[in-house]
C-alpha cells in the first residue's frame, strides 16, 4: 500500500512504447557528430520525421518487473503540468533510449547502435493521421552522467535515424526520475534514486507492530 500511495503522489508517466508501425529500415547512417565532446550544451533539437523537434520534457523510468526489466530515457516535444505528470499533447513526438535488463545507469560516453549494439538502443516515435509510427535504426554518440543525490540524470545525445526523412537531433538534457506508468499490467517499483528522501524514509521505516489481540 505504501508503494501504491507513493506512485500516486508522484504522478504517472507516458509510456515510451506504444503500438506502432515500423517502416522498413533505410540506408545505414552515421551520427551527426564525430564525438560525444562535440554535443551542443543546449536542449536537444533538430528534425524528426520531416518536422522540427525541440525538447520540452525529459524523464527516465526504471521498470524492475521480473521479465520486463528495462530503463527508458524519454525526450519529448510535449510538456507536463507538473513533474512526472502525463505529457501533453499525448501525440507528442519523442526520442528515447532504452537499456534492457536490470542494469544500473552509469556514467558513460560513446557510440550507440545500429542494431542494438552497446548498452543502449535509440528510437523515435511520431503520431500522424494513420496512428503511431516509430524508427529504431540509427546511429548516435551519447554522454550520460550517473544520477545525482536529487535523482536527476544529465547527458547529451546526437543521433541520426535510418529513415527517408533523414531525421537527426542533437543536444543536452536533464532528466527527472519518474515511477513507471500506473496502467502497466503489473505496477513497477519507483526508482529509489529518483524518490525524495522524505518518501524513502517513509517507505523504509519498519511497520509498527500489530496490536495484541484482546482477551
Amino acid at each position: 500500500m505504501r508503494a501504491v500511495a507513493l506512485t500516486l503522489s508522484l504522478g504517472v508517466v507516458l509510456a515510451a512504447c506504444r503500438d506502432e508501425a515500423h517502416p522498413a529500415p533505410g540506408t545505414p547512417v552515421e551520427p551527426p557528430l564525430s564525438s560525444p565532446e562535440a554535443i551542443p550544451d543546449a536542449p536537444v533539437s533538430g528534425r524528426i520525421h520531416g518536422a522540427p523537434f525541440a525538447l520540452r520534457d525529459a524523464r527516465y523510468v526504471i521498470d524492475r518487473r521480473v521479465g520486463y526489466a528495462h530503463t527508458d530515457i524519454v525526450l519529448s516535444a510535449g510538456t507536463a503540468e507538473a513533474a512526472c505528470a502525463p505529457v501533453a499533447p499525448r501525440e507528442s513526438t519523442s526520442v528515447w533510449l532504452r537499456m534492457d535488463g536490470p542494469g544500473k545507469i552509469a556514467t558513460e560516453r560513446g557510440r550507440v547502435g545500429p542494431g542494438g549494439e552497446g548498452t543502449w538502443r535509440v528510437h523515435y516515435q511520431v503520431h500522424d493521421q494513420t496512428g503511431w509510427s516509430g524508427v529504431g535504426e540509427g546511429a548516435a554518440v551519447l554522454v550520460l552522467h550517473e544520477p545525482g543525490p536529487d535523482g536527476r540524470l544529465s547527458g547529451g545525445l546526437a543521433v541520426c535515424f535510418s529513415d527517408e526523412a533523414k531525421s537527426c537531433v542533437s543536444g543536452s538534457f536533464d532528466a527527472l526520475g519518474c515511477p513507471p506508468t500506473i496502467d502497466q499490467p503489473v505496477r513497477g517499483t519507483p526508482p529509489p534514486e529518483a524518490v525524495p528522501p522524505q518518501y524513502l524514509k517513509r517507505i523504509e521505516a519498519p511497520a509498527p507492530p500489530a496490536p495484541a489481540p484482546s482477551k
